[in-house]
């Protein structure tokens, strides 16, 4: 099931009406995009130091989006047809179907890393049961095979992960902009985060020049440049290296007992480490999505029709 399918109720009904802003309203938002700046800027200085856990950093990445996304709804609530601003929202529509895409990507990710998880618990379970029989090493020697570790014992390649790559705006900007430029740096990190961690490989971590209308560039940048410097396989890999050494010492035949015993003990140890992570990653990546469903909410409203035809919106 799509995360679209779970979360239907939040997108916009097309009967809503706003009532007319009054002309203060530019005024307002410029001072929603300040507070929203400086509250981003907070908020990415109390990221660090980021987490030993590759699968806890990436989380409070995805929380922080989720609470940026969210502030960015409010922040931009009343802008209007006709203004820089409305042009901004306008043109962010479709990086918001992005995201969007992206979260379901790695919901699907995480859904093959707990299958894998869980066949790697089948294969303790097996040993463990039938008192290292060789019926119960063949066994769980097949459902270690069946995780697909291999290309050709995969049931499925799994696509990769969308980037969304990140465009330094120009020139001077909107209320609007400022907020949406926010939405979309912290957007690219997440998304280079998800893909280093979850994927592997080299990533390319945005970088943000500093500003007035941007706030927020310099402790950013310091949040990229440690999710950048990660090191290691993780909690993903270390679970991997242990199934293969399980494998290893099940396939060097049943007088290997001495070899089986501690390797279970590792993968047993590393898949029981994995579970929680994965359930609190999912949380954070199902909370994305719901506040990307919003903040599109937000951003369709801003073009709602009102009853006498004109965009409920537009400033006076």
């Amino acid at each position: 099931m799509f995360l679209a399918d779970k979360y239907s109720s939040l997108l916009p009904s097309l009967h809503q009406h706003h009532s007319k802003p009054s002309r203060r309203r530019s005024q307002q938002l410029k001072g929603e995009a300040d507070r929203f700046g400086a509250a981003l800027a907070a908020r990415l200085r109390g990221l660090l130091p980021l987490p030993a856990s590759q699968l806890a950093a990436l989380a409070r990445v995805a929380d922080l989006l989720a609470l940026t996304l969210a502030d960015a709804g409010d922040a931009l609530a009343g802008a209007g047809e006709g203004d820089a601003s409305a042009a901004a929202v306008a043109a962010h529509l479709d990086a918001g179907v992005a995201l969007l895409d992206a979260c379901n990507a790695i919901a699907v990710r995480l859904d093959r890393l707990r299958r894998r998880r869980l066949l790697a618990r089948l294969a303790l379970h097996l040993l463990s049961s039938t008192s290292s029989s060789p019926s119960g090493r063949a066994r769980a020697r097949a459902a270690l095979a069946d995780r697909g570790d291999h290309p050709a014992a995969s049931p499925s390649p799994l696509a990769p992960l969308p980037s969304l790559p990140f465009e330094q705006p120009r020139g001077r900007l909107s209320a609007a902009a400022r907020v949406l430029a926010a939405v979309d740096a912290v957007s690219s990190l997440a998304a280079a985060a998800a893909a280093a961690i979850l994927v592997g490989g080299p990533a390319s971590f945005p970088r943000v020049s500093g500003g007035g209308d941007l706030p927020w560039a310099e402790p950013f940048n310091a949040v990229s440049g440690q999710l950048a410097a990660l090191e290691g396989a993780g909690e993903v890999g270390a679970v991997d290296e242990a199934v293969r050494s399980l494998a290893s010492a099940l396939d060097a035949g049943t007088d290997n007992e001495a070899a089986v015993r501690p390797a279970a003990q590792e993968l047993e140890r590393r898949t029981e480490e994995l579970a929680p992570r994965l359930d609190r990653l999912s949380d954070a990546v199902g909370g994305v999505f719901r506040a990307a469903l919003g903040l599109r909410n937000a951003e369709l409203g801003c073009f709602m029709v009102g009853p006498a035809g004109k965009p409920c919106s537009k400033y006076p």
